[in-house]
């Protein structure tokens, strides 16, 4: 055998060799191929291992019968093949083995972004909830401003919303109304906009006080627009840090509850019939001109006045004619005193009369004026009866101080003995001297206050 046949079949048989382990390398890759590539793979390792095959029996025939000649560049292309196919299937294996890994990379990823899409669908779901539970909240919110708008706009009551600077924030239809202003009229004003300096001043004054204090305040306040009363209440707004910036104030009138009062009040103290104050007025009163005097150090007096003969005017006339009597006596009060003087009726037929002046005036002109008013009246020819009284004057030292009641006592007293004289004579002059209850001497009792004067000899 020549040498270049030896090179061929080194060639050949290299060339198979590599064939086969081309083979094996492809058999072994195969369970790495893809499914639906694993049939056409292995069809190529069968091509290759025919191949092989044929390599083999060409050598065997090669070296059984040397024939045919082979030439090295035969070899060379065989060899070359083999080393080709080796070379593909490896270069194959690593693209196949680099997919596999990518695949499985691939497979990771989508396993994360499976389980990031259940986090996300969690998440989402969360969301949904919060958003349909925000909803809910929104729309209860909503009502619930609409229901809270609608009882602030149709109350009767003045509502309004002010800062520290005492601008307006917000006013409600029933104060525009007041104010006399649009929906936006009010935008930007303060409250001295619509208000006289001194209401701004003294309300400013509350205002700032509820703001430093953080408590609600009330107080009744006179309009000098309409004269009208209302009771504000002032309440301060507190933010969630605790911080004051605002405050409400709601304005209820309250003219028709002052009326009421005012009506309650005069019916306490005034007298139905006559119209004069009755004892609980006449003892208010008193007390406080009492207070007067001895402040101002200043002696005043007091005139205890009774109807003569109401019994009988009751008796032979009847009830009504006796409401009469009492109604011009009252009346004859009036227009013997001043409209400033203190004029009641406290008994059944007893008048008292406290002036609102010092006691140093002659007390004889009230007096004679009394007398001559009962004279004129007694000389109307309609008149089936005299009207007569009797009458008892103390006076009140405020050096020597005595209660209200006292006073009443000793005009009580002085005023029966006028009574008393009466039934004896037809003129009663009488004077005496009562003494001070807190003053027990002799020489006191003496300089006492308590001087009362029966002068009044007024007809029977």
């Amino acid at each position: 055998m020549k040498l270049h046949d030896i090179i061929t079949l080194i060639q050949v048989l290299s060339g198979a060799g590599i064939l086969l382990l081309a083979a094996l390398l492809g058999l072994k890759t195969r369970k790495d191929v893809p499914g639906d590539l694993k049939w056409k793979w292995l069809a190529v390792i069968s091509f290759m291992l025919f191949f092989i095959v044929c390599y083999v029996l060409f050598v065997f025939i090669l070296l059984r019968y040397g024939y045919p000649p082979l030439e090295v560049f035969t070899g060379s292309m065989f060899l070359g093949g083999a080393c080709f196919v080796y070379i593909l299937i490896k270069i194959t294996r690593t693209t196949i083995s680099q997919l596999i890994v990518k695949d499985r990379e691939l497979k990771l990823d989508a396993e994360q972004l499976h389980k990031s899409l259940d986090s996300l669908k969690e998440v989402n779901k969360e969301l949904e909830q919060e958003i349909a539970r925000r909803v809910l909240s929104e729309e209860a919110l909503r009502k619930s401003e609409e229901k809270y708008s609608s009882l602030v706009e149709s109350t009767e009551d003045s509502i309004y919303l002010l800062d520290r600077e005492y601008r307006y924030l917000f006013i409600n239809k029933k104060h525009l109304s007041r104010l006399g202003i649009s929906d936006n009229g009010y935008t930007g004003k303060k409250y001295g906009d619509f208000h006289t300096q001194e209401e701004t001043n003294r309300f400013a004054k509350i205002v700032d006080e509820v703001f430093k204090t953080g408590k609600s305040l009330q107080l009744e306040h006179n309009s000098l627009r309409d004269d009208n009363y209302f009771l504000l209440t002032l309440s301060p707004v507190i933010e969630s840090g605790g911080e004051i910036t605002t405050l409400t104030v709601v304005s209820k009138e309250i003219t028709e509850l002052k009326k009421m009062e005012e009506e309650l009040r005069t019916l306490t103290l005034t007298d139905s019939l006559t119209g004069l104050y009755n004892r609980r007025g006449f003892l208010t009163f008193a007390e406080q001109l009492l207070k007067i005097a001895n402040r101002m150090k200043s002696k005043i007096y007091m005139l205890y006045a009774d109807l003569d003969n109401l019994k009988r005017i009751n008796d032979t006339f009847g009830h009504q004619e006796g409401d009469e009597a009492l109604k011009e006596t009252a009346r004859l009060l009036e227009e013997t005193f001043r409209e400033s003087d203190i004029i009641s009726r406290i008994g059944g037929d007893e008048f008292v009369v406290m002036p609102i002046k010092d006691a140093e005036e002659n007390v004889a002109p009230i007096t004679e004026r009394l007398k001559s008013n009962l004279a004129r009246y007694n000389e109307k020819k309609d008149r089936t009866y005299v009207l007569s009284v009797s009458v008892g004057i103390t006076y009140y030292d405020p050096d020597n101080p005595v209660t209200v009641e006292e006073l009443l006592s000793r005009c009580d007293q002085l005023m029966y003995m006028a009574k008393t004289g009466k039934k004896n004579s037809s003129q009663s002059t009488a004077e005496a001297k009562i003494p001070n209850k807190a003053v027990n001497h002799k020489d006191h009792r003496e300089k006492s206050s308590g001087i009362a004067q029966n002068r009044l000899p007024f007809p029977e």
